[in-house]
């Protein structure tokens, strides 16, 4: 990997002088490290930007108004903020300091829209300019201090070339007559918001659903737990114990302390200190009344006509044609769930739903094709 020059901003007099020069620029690219593998709740651990003359690293541990700073800059729409994959990063910025991102640009986006089956910032890079970066260090844990060397190198190296990269993609989508395809799906990801908060749900779990109400009342019970315990310990819940571990106890429940303690695919250590709770955990989950028991609700699936069926398929067969012919992927286009609810309306209802059901580069694109296809319908 060739290693970018970088700056490291861990004072508040280097951040806060930074961020006044921030004000001047006009483009900046942008990356965030985030200790998820490693926390309860995630928080930005690092902050890189990079300006057309500069590559910094923020450290918003050291200087934690170093992330508020960002936000004029983030929020003006004079500013082109260039990301990779930014869905997780604009999340993130607005749950953990309410920053808005305006006049943002992705060239992973960029590039799925120029036709692109490998779009992932490795590929982009070493197909545009050669280089490829190392990816040895995507599960560290970026809260710890001092960051060494090499972590500081690949953080840096993650927005060191996006602003040529954006460059390029925004040159090829205009020559495509494509740039506001992207330029719509962007709008769009600056107004994504983070999902709130969700307590832990046993019927979320994948392999449950043939538990049977009391052994999912079990399961809920510990969920609980180790939610509490992943809070106050500040760990990610899979860190304390495995969902397997906790299925087990659901359909075998440990009866003694000793079980607990003995019980394979946990340390001892750790085993010891959660045994009571457990043994409570499991208790409350035995004195809930019957049916008070968490239960699957079954969901009704209509099935579809043959009618509807074949209008699916000729929907499907409309988007696979676009496709091919924009050598682009056909989920881009528009999705199944789109397709199917369509083809589920009756004609009158679905012409009349479908300006609605498309983003404004897909009708631009398909519009006109699945409206007849639609209209066509019997």
């Amino acid at each position: 990997m060739q290693v970018p020059a970088y700056l490291v901003l861990d004072r508040e007099s280097a951040v806060a002088a930074f961020l006044a020069r921030l004000r001047s620029e006009k483009v900046l690219a942008i990356d965030l490290e985030a200790d998820s593998l490693h926390s309860y709740r995630e928080q930005v651990c690092l902050v890189q930007i990079s300006t057309p003359s500069q590559n910094v690293i923020l450290d918003p541990l050291a200087v934690p108004e170093a992330l508020a700073g960002l936000g004029p800059a983030l929020a003006d729409p004079a500013v082109r903020k260039v990301f990779h994959g930014g869905d997780y990063d604009v999340r993130l910025l607005k749950r953990q300091a309410g920053l808005e991102v305006s006049n943002l640009f992705d060239t992973m986006i960029a590039a799925q829209f120029t036709g692109r089956e490998r779009f992932g910032l490795a590929a982009l890079l070493e197909e545009q300019f050669g280089l490829r970066l190392d990816k040895r260090f995507q599960r560290a844990d970026w809260s710890r201090r001092p960051l060494g060397p090499d972590l500081l190198a690949y953080a840096a190296a993650d927005t060191a070339h996006l602003l040529a990269l954006a460059d390029r993609l925004a040159g090829e989508l205009a020559g495509l007559g494509r740039l506001g395809w992207a330029e719509e799906e962007f709008r769009l990801l600056e107004q994504i918001e983070p999902a709130p908060p969700k307590k832990p749900w046993c019927l979320d779990v994948k392999g449950v659903s043939r538990l049977a109400p009391r052994q999912l009342a079990r399961l809920q019970e510990l969920l609980e737990l180790r939610d509490d315990l992943a809070r106050a310990w500040n760990r990610p819940a899979f860190k304390v114990l495995s969902n397997q571990i906790l299925i087990d106890w659901a359909l075998a429940p440990p009866a003694s302390r000793h079980e607990v303690v003995a019980w394979p695919g946990a340390g001892g250590a750790l085993l010891e200190r959660v045994a009571d709770r457990v043994l409570e955990a499991l208790a409350r989950a035995e004195a809930l009344a019957e049916e008070e028991c968490p239960r699957p609700q079954p969901t009704a699936r209509v099935v579809p006509t043959p009618a509807q069926e074949r209008l699916l398929a000729r929907l499907k067969a409309v988007r696979e044609e676009t496709a091919r012919r924009l050598k682009l992927a056909p989920g881009l286009l528009v999705n199944g769930a789109t397709l199917e609810k369509l083809s589920r309306a009756e004609p009158g209802e679905a012409i009349a739903a479908l300006p609605g059901a498309l983003k404004r580069w897909q009708r631009e694109v398909l519009g006109e094709a699945l409206e007849r296809v639609l209209a066509a319908a019997p």
